[in-house]
């Protein structure tokens, strides 16, 4: 039985970094200007568009090494060349939603230590006893989601859920359990996020007792 090649046995050329570089600033002034953004949010742009341009570059120049003749009898026994794009999309889509959720979170802790009106200390301890969830950025420094706050509190039973919630998981799964509807947070018909459950007085029992299931 013939085995399928691996798009990763085929290696990729060097691209021309200069015009790389000038590529992507010309996106992201592009993209930056559509968006009616800010300066502030050009990391979150740049964040996306390298790494949707470095799956894009790899799968045409992994495709440009072989002569269409050549990619016909590698895919006769079972190559995959559309896996690349396929592997591409899912990396982008991934970027997006990092980019997302750290520009929706706010950076470090003294900037929660303001919005909580309490001392530094105070927010390493709530990290500690898991009162608060946070992630580290790539600044290095811890960054809260802001869906977990609300004015100057965090939702009510926060803790009762982030306690039961498996300390493993990754941030955009977190995020994505907290933010996202499900049938079982109803709330007279209308099926509410976790987060919003708490935020309405929802019972924090139920929300720990699914969380801990993840």
């Amino acid at each position: 039985m013939a085995q399928a090649v691996r798009a990763d046995d085929l290696a990729s050329p060097h691209a021309d970094e200069e015009a790389e570089t000038a590529r992507r600033a010309a996106a992201l002034a592009r993209l930056d200007a559509a968006a009616g953004r800010g300066s502030a949010d050009a990391s979150f742009l740049t964040t996306v568009l390298e790494l949707v341009a470095d799956d894009a570059d790899v799968v045409a120049a992994r495709r440009a090494q072989l002569p269409a003749a050549e990619q016909a009898i590698w895919e006769s026994v079972g190559a995959r060349f559309d896996d690349w794009e396929a592997v591409a999309r899912v990396r982008a889509r991934t970027a997006v939603s990092h980019a997302e959720m750290v520009h929706d979170s706010i950076d470090g802790d003294a900037a929660v230590a303001e919005l909580l009106g309490v001392d530094r200390s105070r927010i390493s301890q709530r990290v500690a006893q898991r009162s608060l969830y946070a992630f580290m950025g790539p600044s290095g420094r811890r960054l809260y989601p802001r869906w977990q706050f609300r004015d100057h509190e965090t939702v009510p039973g926060l803790r009762t859920v982030l306690e039961a919630l498996p300390a493993d998981l990754h941030p955009l799964v977190v995020r994505g359990w907290f933010t996202s509807a499900d049938v079982d947070f109803d709330l007279d018909g209308d099926s509410l996020s976790p987060i919003d459950w708490l935020a309405t007085g929802g019972d924090p029992a139920v929300a720990a007792d699914l969380a801990s299931d993840i």
